[in-house]
């Protein structure tokens, strides 16, 4: 049976001007939001994702992928997948897809409600949108169990 690489993984939301981060639990059942950054060029994307790879110690990206409802990719999708060549290409870490055709009006969902019940100001919703990218992927990505977890086949 195969085996999982522990660690952490990281989310990504790569917009425009704005990169949205979201970060697991080392056991990736929680998806929690981390920040929300500026970065306008790819050389500052890569700089900020290297950085919250080695402070999370993660060992996979999820990156969200913007397709359009009726699946196919567009102009922001394709910049996103030129991009997450970049980042396996420079940084050296293993870069997934994850559909993320409906995370942000998810997140705006939970914003909206964040703000009703806290009276918060606006803020940047891409780190929830990268929250909601994990976690989607935490739910279809189910870690395997190994073989050493196993019970003895003998009960001794």
């Amino acid at each position: 049976m195969a085996q999982i690489q522990p660690g952490r993984i990281i989310a990504i939301d790569i917009g425009d001007k704005w990169l949205g981060i979201a970060v697991s639990d080392p056991l990736r059942l929680i998806a929690s939001p981390v920040t929300t950054i500026k970065c306008e060029t790819e050389e500052e994307i890569l700089n900020t994702i290297d950085a919250f790879i080695r402070e999370y110690e993660a060992v996979l990206i999820v990156a969200g992928l913007p397709r359009s409802l009726n699946g196919s990719i567009g102009p922001q999708a394709t910049r996103t997948q030129l991009v997450v060549d970049n980042i396996r290409n420079n940084l050296g870490i293993e870069v997934v897809y994850q559909d993320e055709r409906y995370s942000t009006s998810r997140a705006k969902d939970i914003m909206t409600h964040k703000k009703r019940r806290t009276n918060l100001i606006t803020q940047r919703d891409d780190a929830i949108a990268a929250a909601v990218i994990l976690d989607d992927y935490l739910k279809t990505n189910t870690p395997l169990i190994t073989d050493d977890a196993s019970p003895p086949a003998n009960g001794g």
